[in-house]
């Protein structure tokens, strides 16, 4: 029996290159794409083949697809990695720069999975794996586009979950919290404008990251993702992390109004001088 075969999105770096080398260290036939294929640090593997693969083209995916199956000649499991985050808030991210992060978080995660459920309908077996965010259920100040597409991509997910069960076709959602993978954002020019506005909660929000530390690194979450797509994993979400466990429960526990007022402490627009809302 031949080893299991794995195409991931976004795999030259962070959770995309930690899973590419953990697949491929169990013996896994690793697809290892990226927009720039060059720049993934693997070196010359039997197992491996890297490929171009821009998650925003539909010709891109398809030639991707097209190459990985006669690599291999049939993909048991697809992990959605590729992703990319905006900074600012609401009311000054451009309009272009909020299609660009849906393009890519959102948009370019459908036309992948599309693009790979025919196969796996007519084997009736697969896994797709998305790698989303503890975000992905929280609105914070400042990625409201990040959260925005991160609650769209969690919501089609949701439905596919259900829409695949009849094909036996698993579908997982990873959860990371806080993980020091390299990830930056792209930031909108007002979050360094002193004029903003927005400009005292713009300190708030980083000078919070900052006081939280450094993050661990990111191999918990490589975990997580070989596993789900190993099938091992039954649950449709997997928080990844502390602090991704304590939101996720959290939300409810109490009540919601209480976990967002303490949301609200945390980036201080409650804070003497601000005004006073209830959510």
């Amino acid at each position: 029996m031949s080893a299991k075969a794995l195409l991931i999105t976004g795999a030259s770096s962070g959770f995309g290159l930690m899973t590419a080398r953990l697949a491929l260290e169990r013996g896994w036939r690793v697809v290892a794409t990226a927009r720039r294929p060059e720049a993934i640090p693997i070196g010359a593997r039997s197992l491996l083949v890297t490929l171009l693969l821009d998650v925003t083209d539909a010709a891109s995916i398809r030639g991707a697809f097209d190459r990985a199956l006669e690599a291999f000649g049939a993909l048991d499991a697809v992990v959605n990695n590729a992703g990319m985050a905006v900074y600012g808030m609401a009311e000054e991210v451009p309009e272009e720069a909020l299609r660009r992060q849906f393009d890519t978080n959102f948009f370019g995660a459908v036309a992948v999975t599309s693009a790979v459920l025919p196969h796996m309908r007519e084997r009736r077996a697969g896994q797709v794996v998305f790698v989303s965010s503890d975000w992905g259920r929280t609105g914070i100040p400042g990625y409201s586009s990040y959260c925005a597409s991160k609650f769209a991509l969690e919501g089609w997910v949701e439905s596919l979950y259900h829409e695949m069960a009849g094909f036996g076709i698993g579908v997982t959602l990873v959860e990371p919290g806080a993980f020091d993978t390299g990830f930056t954002s792209e930031v909108v020019g007002a979050a360094q404008d002193p004029a903003s506005p927005y400009a005292a909660l713009y300190r708030a929000v980083e000078e919070g990251f900052e006081r939280e530390g450094q993050a661990p690194t990111g191999e918990p979450v490589a975990e997580a993702i070989l596993r789900a797509a190993s099938g091992e994993e039954p649950r449709l979400r997997v928080p990844v992390g502390g602090d991704a466990m304590n939101w996720s429960s959290a939300r409810f526990r109490d009540s919601e109004e209480n976990f967002i007022r303490q949301l609200g402490r945390r980036y201080g627009w409650d804070r003497p001088g601000a005004v006073s809302r209830e959510p």
